[in-house]
């Protein structure tokens, strides 16, 4: 399946509005830039030499690329780091659009979870890896239609309309009617989380695979003093929450970050300590809360303050027989809110990490080795993505180079 031209690039079509702000300096110059690509000499001097404009015409990368956009590619033989996006010929002819996954001589392998492993380890989140994806965006969508709140006789929530269009709502919460460790205190998600992904027009495009990795980011306004914050997401059979007291004046609190695994196993107790966090929650100041599970690390910031835990391995959910089920996460996957305070939350989004569909012959469910001349790529959209999972792994000499921005529509322009 060819998904890159390699004819006289087209017109872009369709799109969406650009990921990252570039300001109208940098659109008139990748304007100008695209009218030297298109004039005279100066056109086929960087055709042959430098490298080309060429359009993306499948569903693969979607969302880093979206169907229609267009690529600067860099030609080149060498591979910068893991996850460029690069292109490569195909053995039938055209060329395709993937990331470099995997390097020259690494062992790569995709587990039942999506996870991916270079030489048996997960990889660190480090700049170029995958951003990411959102699912869920308070700015674009209603927190009403994706998360429930209170009970059947009482809701202690209280719901604020966005100022205005891209603005959040706010909830406001009353605490003080909510006994302690009540989960009617607490927003919860009710969405499904998948591989499906929220475009910046706030639409929806469904997934079908659960995606086990999940990050959720608030900003929070306490009110009044005297009570915890609570925020909580799941894997599997496991909750990893952290609990965050607040105090009268600007004392410091220490905010726990907590494992909560189900009570049949017990002989390690219900909850597993992962880390702690000395920060103050000024009263009437919004601050910024963000909680992530990723290849088995929990991490957690309040504003500029993190800390960081890790586990071995999930708690498998059990079927009725009480056998291991494969990895399953379903139920309420977030949790938010507090209890014995009075609070305010906004700009709540929730967003899943790169997940790889373990479908195909390469490297999935056990070790590939490969080559010194071969590297391992994938599509962001594994399920409508056929790359080294089907075809094996690329030669470096079928490598054609980097793509190194999305500049068509000139209006969606953003590095990648």
């Amino acid at each position: 399946m060819s998904e890159v031209s390699a004819s006289e690039p087209a017109p872009g079509s369709g799109g969406v509005k650009a990921r990252h702000g570039r300001g109208w300096v940098g659109r008139i110059g990748v304007a100008l830039f695209a009218l030297v690509l298109v004039s005279g000499v100066g056109a086929l001097v960087c055709r042959a030499v430098i490298g080309w404009v060429f359009p993306v015409g499948s569903e693969s990368m979607e969302p880093a690329i979206m169907t229609g956009e267009s690529v600067f590619l860099r030609y080149g033989k060498k591979i910068g780091r893991r996850f460029d996006v690069v292109a490569f010929k195909d053995p039938a002819g055209g060329a395709s659009i993937k990331r470099a996954a995997a390097l020259p001589d690494e062992r790569v392998m995709v587990n039942a979870s999506g996870d991916l492993l270079i030489n048996g380890a997960f990889l660190p989140v480090e700049p170029g890896r995958p951003e990411p994806v959102p699912i869920f965006d308070s700015k674009l969508q209603s927190i009403a239609d994706h998360w429930r709140h209170g009970g059947t006789a009482f809701d202690p929530w209280a719901w604020e309309p966005g100022a205005a269009p891209g603005e959040s709502d706010v909830y406001t919460l009353d605490g003080d009617a909510v006994q302690r460790g009540s989960d009617l205190g607490l927003l919860r998600f009710q969405d499904r989380v998948t591989d499906g992904y929220l475009t910046n027009e706030g639409q929806c495009v469904q997934g079908s695979n659960v995606v086990h990795d999940i990050i959720v980011e608030f900003e929070v306004k306490v009110l009044s003093a005297g009570g915890v914050i609570r925020v909580q997401i799941s894997e599997e059979s496991d909750w990893f929450a952290a609990y965050l007291p607040v105090y009268s004046g600007e004392g410091v609190s220490t905010m726990l970050l907590k494992r909560i695994r189900p009570s049949r196993f017990g002989d390690e107790g219900p909850d597993s300590f992962l880390g702690s966090l000395d920060t103050r929650i000024p009263l009437g100041e919004w601050v910024r809360i963000r909680l992530a599970n990723i290849d088995n690390h929990v991490y957690l910031s309040v504003g500029d303050a993190t800390c960081t835990g890790k586990y071995a391995r999930n708690t498998p959910r059990l079927n009725p027989m009480g056998f291991p089920e494969a990895p399953f996460s379903a139920g309420e996957r977030v949790k938010l809110g507090g209890n014995g305070l009075d609070l305010q939350v906004r700009n709540v989004r929730v967003l899943r990490d790169y997940y790889i569909l373990p479908r195909g012959d390469f490297g999935v469910g056990r070790e590939l080795l490969l080559g010194s001349d071969e590297f391992f790529v994938l599509g962001d959209n594994t399920v409508r993505s056929r790359d080294s999972r089907d075809r094996g792994p690329i030669p470096l000499e079928r490598l054609i180079g980097t793509a190194k921005a999305v500049v068509r529509p000139l209006g969606g322009f953003r590095k990648l």
